[in-house]
């Protein structure tokens, strides 16, 4: 059973009538905002439900290229930040090629990695250095790729680290990706960053997730190369979801403060929790995650799949670089769902 088949179960699980506590998969459980509905009903209305631009519209580029202090030309969209990054290892690197990112990280990562029979470097992050990962040792990797803050940890890279990266990514003649998805969730504010590719996705900061809408800030050359692979892949996103995310960042500043606001609550909530139930961890830092370990645990597969059996769906850390005895724990759930889940998961650890 893979990351994503545990997954399956769960929502098997559900629809055969049994109650799950959902903490495993990266859904925010919060609303999609009316804004985003009523301009992507009304494109529909309209009829504007037909091929597009496999770039982006030019209403969604533009707005997107004054958010990210970029050019109209430096900016593509694609259907969520995960399909943009198949393609940008698509066009960035060949099969053979080493691809370099922190550990833990998504499981995507990996898995794209191998569909594409590229070689995974990874850096190893631990938690007694709050998922630092030390030197930046590339090996000779075409692409190095930073998922800030970090998915599964929720922690947040300082500037420096940052920084310091991208110089000597750039020094080696290797592409960087900076996977933002989380970007406008952490606590404190997340310069912008320039001379790396940096990927966006509207999923977690709007709470659209099911729409399927990301985009790209990138070098000229490899914008036009992102066209090409939308060109021949999706063709497009439709204009109606692109529609959506106009109104979305139009109202941004007001949907992302309520949004962060509430998992900062949900972060706290959940570290009391985890800390009460003899969890170890690091703070989250951003939304919309914890990972923590527990003395407890041996093997963090089999005591997610017994979960299952006490109605709660939590992630095991071994799909995010070999964590095996971590938990990945999704705040993706009301307060008071999130206290049962993690008591829950105390209890059967006593």
């Amino acid at each position: 059973m893979n990351f994503y088949e545990l997954a399956e179960k769960a929502l098997q699980l559900e629809k055969e009538g049994k109650r799950i506590i959902r903490l495993n998969i990266g859904d925010t459980g919060l609303p999609t905002p009316a804004c985003a509905i009523e301009a992507a009903c009304s494109s529909m209305k309209s009829k504007k439900a037909k091929y597009v631009s496999s770039a982006g519209i030019p209403e969604l580029r533009e707005a997107i290229a004054k958010k990210e202090g970029c050019s109209v030309d430096n900016v593509v969209v694609g259907p969520g930040s995960k399909a943009l990054l198949y393609g940008l290892l698509s066009v960035l690197a060949s099969k053979g090629d080493k691809v370099a990112f922190p550990s833990p990280y998504w499981p995507a990562y990996e898995m794209i990695c191998k569909q594409l029979g590229l070689v995974q470097v990874n850096l190893k992050g631990s938690m007694e250095s709050d998922w630092a990962f030390g030197d930046l040792a590339l090996d000779g990797a075409k692409v190095f790729m930073l998922c800030n803050p970090l998915n599964p940890t929720s922690s947040v890279y300082s500037p420096s680290v940052v920084e310091k990266c991208i110089k000597e990514v750039s020094d080696s003649g290797a592409y960087m990706i900076l996977d933002e998805a989380y970007k406008e969730l952490a606590f404190e504010p997340i310069p912008r960053y320039e001379g790396a590719i940096r990927v966006r996705s509207f999923s977690k900061e709007f709470n659209m997730e099911g729409w399927r809408l990301g985009y790209i800030v990138a070098p000229e050359e490899v914008a036009k190369k992102m066209i090409s692979y939308n060109q021949i892949t999706a063709t497009c996103v439709p204009e109606f979801i692109q529609r959506g995310g106009i109104a979305c960042l139009e109202d941004s500043s007001r949907i992302v403060s309520e949004n962060r606001a509430i998992w900062k609550k949900r972060a706290a909530v959940a570290s009391a929790a985890l800390s009460e139930a003899g969890f170890e961890f690091s703070p989250p830092a951003s939304g919309i995650y914890a990972f923590a370990t527990h003395p407890g645990i041996d093997d963090a597969w089999e005591f997610a799949i017994g979960m299952l059996d006490k109605g709660v769906a939590v992630a095991p850390g071994s799909p995010f670089g070999g964590y095996d005895k971590y938990l990945r724990i999704c705040l993706s759930q009301p307060e008071e769902f999130l206290e049962e889940a993690i008591l829950k998961m105390g209890e059967a650890l006593k």
